[in-house]
């Protein structure tokens, strides 16, 4: 159970994201002790919850960076645990980009290929070891016991976001799942918060937003949500680094 602060800021549809809405828990279906999370991290006005996932709801970071590490050693590119932190958000494509132009090296149609076939190989191969991230998902918890509608908005591929929500047991909770491949533009863009809150049928103004990294907190602010919550001051938060 959250007892210390975190930042606030106040401030065509994937048919698999349709049918989340019959699998999404109810208070009803709501655990039989309900977390209890400050008024700052769940504010009684709220409409609506849509949380980040990899870094916000899934402990997948230290992952997603070995898996990139691991794939960028193969191709010649040079990438670490800050260059991550500074980037989290944005598409896995734009990502590559960034980090080969940093490097020298042409991304070319193959090499891209080539890149998250490898990426994605290692990623599943180590998906076992991603966790949930407590505080967050207490947070979710509660929400879905006063029947808030929830969505995830994240920059990674479905694929990937997809199996990390269900090894954890977390996908049921979420009406609507909102991925890189979604939107014309990545975080800090607010197309992914804007389409969440579209999908949950809930205005922006409604809305809460949760992130982990410095993009998306002013996705969420250019998606002019009622708050923007920064879930890395929360006390148990893991941290990344090489």
């Amino acid at each position: 159970m959250p007892t210390a602060s975190a930042n606030v800021d106040t401030a065509p549809v994937p048919a698999d994201a349709l049918a989340l809405d019959q699998a999404c828990p109810s208070a009803s279906a709501a655990p039989a002790v309900v977390p209890e999370v400050p008024e700052h991290l769940l504010p009684h006005g709220a409409k609506a919850l849509v949380f980040d996932c990899d870094g916000t709801l899934l402990d997948s970071m230290g992952v997603h960076l070995e898996a990139w590490k691991h794939t960028a050693a193969i191709f010649g590119i040079k990438i670490n645990a800050a260059g991550m932190v500074e980037l989290a958000g944005k598409p896995v494509h734009e990502l590559l980009d960034i980090f080969a132009a940093r490097s020298g090296v042409t991304v070319t149609p193959e090499l891209r290929h080539d890149f998250f076939h490898t990426k994605s190989r290692y990623y599943l191969e180590h998906a076992r070891e991603v966790k949930v991230i407590d505080d967050v998902v207490a947070v979710v918890k509660a929400g879905a016991a006063r029947g808030l509608p929830m969505a995830v908005a994240s920059g990674g591929t479905r694929k990937h976001v997809m199996e990390g929500l269900t090894a954890t047991g977390l996908l049921p909770y979420f009406k609507a799942i909102v991925c890189g491949e979604d939107v014309p533009h990545g975080k800090p863009a607010p197309d992914a918060f804007l389409l969440a809150a579209k999908q949950l049928g809930v205005e922006p103004e409604g809305c809460v937003g949760y992130e982990d990294a410095a993009l998306g907190m002013q996705a969420i602010r250019n998606a002019k949500y009622m708050a923007a919550i920064d879930v890395t001051t929360l006390p148990s938060y893991p941290h990344l680094t090489d």
